[in-house]
């Protein structure tokens, strides 16, 4: 079963997004052989109560093949009982968090008790790199997510599954010792944008076991991330763990 664990429904305020429906997603899987994924609310960015956009999020997708990652703020109040209400009422397979654009130090406090409360859950983590290419954001400018921060906090947090989003090549390059010494985390394919063959470099840095699929639908082409892995000249063992087999180790 082919999985993205990089999926998003929603608008977005930077352009009209023209393919943001279940349908949408679906279809464009379906003609990729994409069975399913995990899902964020790209309304709860931006909403105050991120869970606004969560209850929208799973009349969309509850019930379906995909699998609810719940939008979380550590700065604001309450978001404890978002979680313990996302499991109960939407059976959240994950939480994503946003630190660019809500503007705060992953390194601090609050977030450090997220990743206690997600690893009681027995929750991954997944966290955003970037979203689009920072350039192209005029409505607001979020400060940009530091490899340097990213290196602290992963390495205080060897024991919680973490997936960065839409990391680059050269980022993933400079924390090729994290990624590779630590066990439970991992990069998706979204933002593998920075050469020709990237993929092919990109398994010289790091082992295949640490790369899942991520498409970033409706913001990037699912089709030409999927051709990043699906035409490139390398075993086919190594697809299928970076398709479906990589991702069953999340949660375990």
């Amino acid at each position: 079963m082919n999985t993205d664990v990089n999926a998003l429904l929603g608008h977005w305020p930077f352009r009209k997004i023209r393919k943001n429906t279940l349908a949408d997603l679906r279809n464009v899987h379906q003609d990729n052989q994409i069975t399913g994924g995990y899902v964020a609310s790209l309304n709860s960015i931006f909403y105050n109560d991120p869970f606004e956009g969560d209850e929208e999020l799973h009349e969309m997708i509850g019930g379906t093949e995909y699998k609810h990652v719940l939008t979380v703020n550590p700065t604001l109040p309450g978001w404890q009982r978002d979680i313990e209400d996302g499991i109960a009422r939407f059976g959240i397979q994950g939480v994503r968090i946003y630190p660019t654009y809500h503007d705060y130090d992953l390194n601090t406090a609050p977030v450090a008790e997220l990743c206690e409360a997600l690893k009681k859950h027995r929750l991954p983590l997944f966290v955003t790199k970037r979203m689009e290419d920072e350039r192209l954001d005029y409505l607001l400018k979020p400060k940009p997510l530091e490899v340097a921060a990213l290196q602290t906090f992963v390495s205080g947090q060897p024991d919680l599954d973490i997936v960065i989003l839409n990391i680059r090549f050269g980022e993933i390059s400079t924390m090729k010792q994290e990624i590779n010494d630590l066990p439970r985390l991992f990069v998706d394919t979204s933002g593998l944008k920075d050469k020709v063959f990237v993929l092919e470099e990109l398994l010289k840095v790091i082992p295949a076991g640490k790369i899942m699929y991520g498409s970033q639908h409706p913001l990037y082409c699912l089709k030409s991330s999927h051709c990043v892995v699906d035409m490139v000249e390398i075993p086919e063992e190594t697809k299928r763990a970076i398709f479906s087999g990589n991702v069953k180790a999340l949660g375990k």
